[in-house]
């Protein structure tokens, strides 16, 4: 369940995601600080400047990764109780979906909706049908983000649909 809750990370992959700018992204994390900090992890919820700062740091990481990657070896080398797979990233995790997803409906765009349909929301995580423990997995983040799925303006559930029905989600 851990895993579902928003990291500093997290924030900053949106971030670069969107390719905000310094102001609005400064305007974002304030936003969420305020509004959704029970989506956070526990360690940064009492502390604001803590979760500013750890943003600001994934953030400035993931603006120029590729050379930060590049010296990552001679640093490495200097210090050996560092592990680099704990620091070099190219996968998101894939509850990053549904995050993005939160924040882009909550904060970010001009709807407060977004539509996609189910087989490029499988696509997006590798699948092309649906299982039992994806489609579990899928509930069990629109349960924990609070987001509802609609079709037609009917609310639906993800393993009643069809993969090519296009699904709305909101709050």
């Amino acid at each position: 369940m851990n895993e579902l809750f928003f990291s500093a990370f997290d924030i900053a992959c949106i971030i670069n995601n969107f390719d905000l700018s310094i102001k609005i992204s400064a305007e974002l994390i304030q936003k969420f600080w305020n509004e959704d900090k029970n989506f956070l992890q526990p360690k940064y919820r009492k502390n604001y400047r803590k979760f500013f700062l750890d943003v600001r740091y994934w953030s400035d990481y993931l603006y120029d990764k590729v050379t930060f990657d590049k010296e990552f070896p001679a640093i490495h080398s200097d210090c050996e109780f560092l592990k680099a797979e704990n620091f070099i990233v190219d996968n998101f995790n894939i509850d990053l979906f549904f995050k993005t997803l939160r924040i882009k409906i909550l904060y970010i765009g001009e709807k407060k909706y977004s539509r996609m349909k189910l087989r490029t929301l499988l696509s997006t995580y590798g699948y092309k049908r649906r299982s039992k423990e994806f489609l579990s997995y899928i509930k069990r983040c629109l349960e924990f983000y609070k987001i509802q799925t609609s079709l037609r303006g009917k609310i639906c559930d993800v393993s009643e649909i069809n993969l090519d029905d296009m699904i709305t989600f909101r709050f």
